[in-house]
């Protein structure tokens, strides 16, 4: 069964109980065969910047129906990612009503200030239509911990500016990272996007997978570019090629919210199944026009990932070790099926993307699981599986506080619990057809077999479109737990951003360890999945499973089965199942915590709300008066005597000026 058809039937019974692919190696230069060195670029013999006339934002042609929202050509702002100590990938493109065929060369440049009067790099790059008029720029030879603003232009034309900031290489105070997953266009208005723009102070996003979706879900119809919500319009249905996944991400690009939160941040980004999946899955009934079929393939979607995200592409090898491409050259994968890769931010953490998606069956892809016992299947593969067990080992070797992974999915076990003599049984949250795996690599982590325990991982996950928070164990229900001790759930108090949510979440009385005695050793690490940016949660589920169920209620069962999963799963700590938003994380050298911060999602501008906060500590204080403070642990912050107060960093830098014409169309 699939997980949402699982969690329909589970929200019915609660309510009962309550009542890759290379481009065209073009003149600007190429890269070599074996995923190594780029070669030398050579000259370009096209030199043309656009000087054409491009009309004013909202006067294109009727017949041009593209997804727009700045002035042509720079119509869908700018983005940074993948940020390195010296060096960061930066992100446009180019959009013409009538594109040139010789492609156009366009001009960058990288200031210390916001309007761009100190340029420390400056450079060219030809854009092309083979790249779908892209423009990705690695550029290098920068300061660590540093804030950078950049902006591109051909002929008299400009993008607005950009604003970005490289990764630290020695100690610095405080690490704060934005995490978010699931952002369905169509489900939401992204508020949170707008009020992470805001923020002056993060030094990353982390986007844990589906940030695009190829298909409206039937249960979430909140919006529609131009009213045109019909599944005969290419905006409102599942992609059928090439061409329309990248039109997708000039759709989501095409909203303001989300084009601030770029235009402000360098992001880290992994993908998940909407983002990648070539099968045509429209769950409204859609009915294409006689002889109209899709062609689309794995390749065709990720190559339009790697075209429109600020990504930095990964080597052939498999061993998640970046390409690092001159400025003159746009950064070509030499497999556009790898994603997994890491990015080191100094003494203080790590940051690791991991893809759990693309070894699914479904996929066709060949998955060795040679690293596990006979007949078990893996979802990593061999070569990711050690690639991350050996990084994260010599984190811990260089005194790498905390190893952020960056996942798609929830890892920690999640099963229905033993209700009325009923079985109990896992929830497909797709580790569940794993167990193996996941016990091998939190047995890794734990150190067993003669290696040294791995301490500090930090696992921030997507999926679930609901607020969780969990110690890692490798299963819920073994003998091996029965030392493992949680206090029982209870209400939270603090509000949501949706209506008639008052006390939003279930969570722990308390830590439930005791001086000097750590009842909940068995954890490796610490899980946090903050909700998703739009896409629907139980409350939703149980609307769908009592059609006109009032909104209280459906809170009420939500409640109902918050209260069930950690009854059930005592290695969770935290759940709520109604808010949607963002998560906001900040690193220091003795704790993380983490923030949810929840905006009402049918609301355009929605307060951005704290609606709670979690902390985890690098080291142990077991004798620690009145509680205890063991490693490897999560908690919200007041069983610990801490008040709710909203994490900032020190790190601040002045935010890019914004568009002087923003116009959705």
């Amino acid at each position: 069964m699939k997980r949402r058809d699982v969690l329909k039937v589970l929200a019915a019974s609660t309510l009962t109980a309550c009542g890759g692919n290379n481009d065209l190696i073009n003149a600007v230069g190429g890269v070599s065969g074996d995923g190594g060195t780029p070669t030398t670029p050579t000259e370009n013999p096209v030199n043309l910047e656009f000087t054409g006339a491009l009309p004013e934002p909202g006067q294109e042609p009727a017949s041009f129906d593209f997804p727009l929202l700045l002035a042509l050509p720079f119509a869908h702002g700018v983005a940074s990612g993948d940020p390195l100590a010296d060096r960061v990938m930066l992100w446009t493109r180019l959009t013409f009503i009538n594109p040139p065929s010789s492609g156009v060369m366009v001009r960058w440049a990288v200031s210390t200030r916001p309007d761009m009067s100190d340029t420390v790099k400056q450079g060219k790059q030809r854009v092309i239509a083979d790249r779908d008029w892209t423009l990705k720029v690695d550029v290098s030879g920068l300061e660590p911990a540093t804030t950078y603003y950049y902006q591109f232009a051909t002929g008299p034309y400009t993008s607005i500016v950009g604003r970005t900031r490289t990764a630290p290489a020695t100690q610095v105070e405080a690490i704060r990272f934005a995490v978010l997953s699931c952002s369905s266009y169509w489900s939401s208005t992204w508020s949170g996007f707008a009020a992470m723009a805001r923020r002056d102070d993060l030094d990353l996003v982390v986007h844990c997978g589906d940030y695009i979706y190829d298909f409206v879900d039937q249960d979430e119809r909140v919006r529609a570019r131009n009213g045109k919500a019909t599944t005969d319009h290419v905006d409102y249905r599942d992609w059928l090629n090439l061409e329309e996944c990248r039109r997708r991400y000039a759709l989501y690009r095409s909203d303001p919210n989300l084009m601030a939160a770029h235009q402000q941040h360098p992001w880290f980004i992994t993908w998940d199944n909407h983002d990648i999946d070539p099968g045509f899955g429209n769950e409204l009934p859609t009915t294409l026009p006689d002889g109209v079929k899709s062609t689309c393939t794995l390749d065709d979607t990720t190559r339009a990932f790697w075209e429109w995200t600020p990504s930095r592409p990964v080597k052939a090898d498999g061993s998640g070790e970046f390409l690092l491409y001159p400025d003159t050259e746009y950064p070509l994968p030499t497999n556009t099926k790898l994603v997994y890769r890491h990015l080191p931010y100094g003494p203080l953490a790590s940051f690791r993307a991991l893809d759990t998606q693309i070894g699914l069956p479904g996929y066709k892809q060949t998955v060795d699981a040679s690293h596990l016992p006979a007949n078990t299947p893996s979802l990593m593969g061999r070569r990711q599986f050690e690639w991350l067990v050996e990084g994260v080992r010599q984190d811990q070797t260089n005194g790498v506080v905390w190893k952020v992974l960056n996942n798609q999915t929830w890892f920690a076990p999640w099963v229905v619990p033993n209700v009325q003599g009923a079985p109990v049984f896992p929830l497909p949250t797709r580790w569940s057809d794993y167990p193996g795996e996941r016990t091998a690599l939190v047995q890794a982590l734990r150190g067993e077999g003669g290696q040294a325990p791995v301490d500090g991982c930090v696992i921030v996950s997507g999926d679930m479109h609901g607020n969780w928070a969990s110690d890692v164990v490798e299963d819920a229900t073994t003998a091996y737990l029965n030392a493992y001790q949680v206090a029982p759930p209870v209400p939270s108090t603090r509000p949501g951003a949706m209506p008639s949510n008052p006390a939003a979440g279930t969570q722990r009385l308390s830590t439930a360890n005791l001086p000097g005695v750590n009842l909940r050793a068995a954890s490796v690490a610490v899980e946090f999945a903050p909700s998703s940016m739009g896409r629907g949660g139980a409350d939703e589920l149980v609307a769908n499973a009592a059609p006109g169920l009032p909104f209280p209620l459906q809170v009420a069962a939500t409640r109902a089965i918050e209260t069930a999963t950690l009854l059930g799963n005592r290695h969770v700590q935290f759940m709520e199942w109604v808010e949607h938003g963002y998560g906001i994380v900040q690193l220091d050298a003795d704790k993380a915590v983490f923030e949810c911060w929840w905006q009402n999602k049918l609301e355009d501008n929605s307060p951005d709300v704290l609606g709670a906060q979690l902390i985890s500590f690098s080291g142990n204080a077991s004798t620690q008066l009145p509680v205890p403070r063991f490693k490897n642990q999560i908690d919200t912050v007041g069983v610990h005597g801490l008040g709710m107060v909203p994490t900032q960093s020190a790190r601040r830098a002045a935010l890019a000026p914004m568009a002087a014409v923003v116009k959705p169309r």
